[in-house]
């Protein structure tokens, strides 16, 4: 299944991709927002605006918090999932790779992937079913490897 989704993802934002850009990952998650300017590490279940930044913004006001990240050499693409928990055809936001840190990676039977925005102490939280360990694993070694540049 995570082949078949990933192969969606890709088609999907293939058409929005530079010439010299290509895809490296692409999984669903349950996404929350975090700052880690607060005491401890604040996860939210549900996106609130929390970002100052445009393109955070928009990633973290989405109306769902069930998306599809597609990691390619340049930036991270978000998507809605759909109904099934495939990507959708609409993009959620988008973040240039250099501006995005892999925070912290716990994998488990719940896994989960924090990844900061910038500097200012904002990010995503993403949380993994057990079925999803796999995928998880596959965006943060995606993550941690230099962006393109």
């Amino acid at each position: 299944m995570r082949e078949k989704f990933q192969t969606k993802a890709f088609e999907v934002v293939a058409p929005l991709l530079q010439p010299d850009e290509r895809p490296i990952t692409a999984t669903r998650a349950l996404a929350g927002s975090f700052t880690a300017s607060r005491l401890g590490t604040t996860v939210a279940q549900g996106l609130k605006t929390q970002a100052g930044a445009a393109l955070v913004g928009a990633v973290l006001t989405s109306s769902t918090s069930k998306q599809f990240i597609v990691v390619t050499t340049d930036r991270l693409i978000f998507l809605p999932q759909t109904f099934l928990g495939g990507p959708a055809t609409e993009v959620l936001g988008e973040i240039p790779r250099d501006q995005v840190t892999l925070v912290e990676a716990k994998i488990g039977v719940v896994s989960l992937l924090r990844i900061g925005f910038g500097d200012g102490g904002d990010g995503l939280s993403l949380t993994f079913p057990r079925i999803d360990k796999k995928n998880a694993q596959a965006l943060a070694d995606a993550l941690r490897e230099k962006p393109a540049g």
